[in-house]
């Protein structure tokens, strides 16, 4: 069901891509914004989160007529930036993007300062599916050939990621437990320190977007080994799919939304939200993003709500088999 909604929303995002979305003249005349607006990023600087971000920032930017600047709060799978928010006044002046873990903290986190309530989400900006990638001199050169490598060293090999509950966390853990290996989960506060503890051997696998992991992958100091999409990816179009390879429950695909204080005035959150859609859908973005592995959807607030519920009850499983906990 989730993949099939996602598919929809692709192909009705293709087909309007080359449309903007009209705002209402009672939206254009709003004298909001009047000063520079903040977009967090909950994750730090130089992953392809930050990328998607600081690429709309300027077309935002440039339509509502006010800075749009980006700032990196990385740290606590997500909450320290979604805690910022939170407390932030209900104005429109900040705003956040969202990943995996923004379905997930709330069942791994007793205790939060916040609630999911506190929170409205806005659009579902884009999919960006995970490549799982192997150092070049680990050996490996398939999936089943890291499996049988696992196994051999049971309990030996480690596997990164940018927090517990993430969706690379989660897609490691499901092949944990459909390969049955045992894998020791080391997490990351961002990709360029994992990837370097990855090139230099301290950690075996990561399941990472294409754009992090694609420019090592052309050198040829990361192996990837399978994608975790329902089709080839045109990027990485000689590395065969889960599905193809036996395990098609195995997802990790990073998918990058727009959220903001539930107590934001209406009038605000729509013209946010389209805002964001007329930019996520430009296609001068699109040809920016697809070659590196990452898909425009540009959802409705509505479909957006409607895929975080499916999102966090397929992580509520994953959580149960795994027994993912985080203190």
């Amino acid at each position: 069901m989730y993949r099939s909604t996602r598919r929809s929303l692709m192909s009705t995002a293709g087909i309007l891509a080359a449309s903007a979305l009209p705002l209402s003249q009672s939206l254009a005349a709003d004298p909001w914004p009047s000063r520079s607006m903040r977009l967090l990023v909950p994750f730090g600087a130089g992953g392809a989160m930050d990328m998607v971000a600081r690429l709309l920032a300027p077309a935002v930017s440039q339509a509502l007529g006010q800075p749009v600047v980006v700032e990196n709060r990385p740290g606590g799978t997500g909450t320290v930036c979604m805690a910022e928010v939170a407390r932030a006044a209900p104005d429109g002046y900040t705003m956040m993007i969202t990943g995996s873990s923004y379905a997930t903290v709330s069942l791994l986190m007793r205790n939060l300062s916040f609630s999911m309530s506190d929170f409205a989400p806005l659009t579902l900006l884009s999919v960006a599916p995970s490549v799982l990638v192997v150092p070049s001199q680990l050996g490996p050169r398939t999936l089943a050939e890291f499996v049988a490598g696992a196994k051999a060293r049971s309990g030996q090999w480690s596997f990164g990621s940018v927090g517990v509950g993430t969706s690379i966390h989660m897609g490691a853990e499901m092949l944990k437990a459909q390969a049955g290996i045992d894998l020791v989960h080391v997490p990351y506060r961002g990709w360029p320190n994992a990837s370097t503890d990855l090139l230099t051997g301290r950690i075996q696998m990561y399941f990472s977007t294409i754009p992090d992991a694609l420019p090592l992958i052309e050198t040829g100091q990361l192996r990837a080994l399978a994608v975790t999409h329902w089709e080839r990816i045109p990027a990485l179009a000689d590395v065969p799919t889960f599905t193809e390879l036996g395990y098609p429950d195995v997802r990790a695909s990073s998918d990058f939304g727009l959220s903001i204080a539930s107590a934001t005035p209406a009038p605000i959150r729509i013209r946010l939200e389209e805002t964001f859609r007329a930019a996520i859908r430009d296609p001068a973005m699109r040809e920016r993003l697809l070659p590196r592995g990452i898909f425009v959807v540009g959802s409705s607030a509505e479909e957006f709500a409607s895929i975080l519920a499916e999102e966090t009850a397929r992580y509520a499983r994953i959580i149960r088999i795994a027994n993912v906990t985080l203190e």
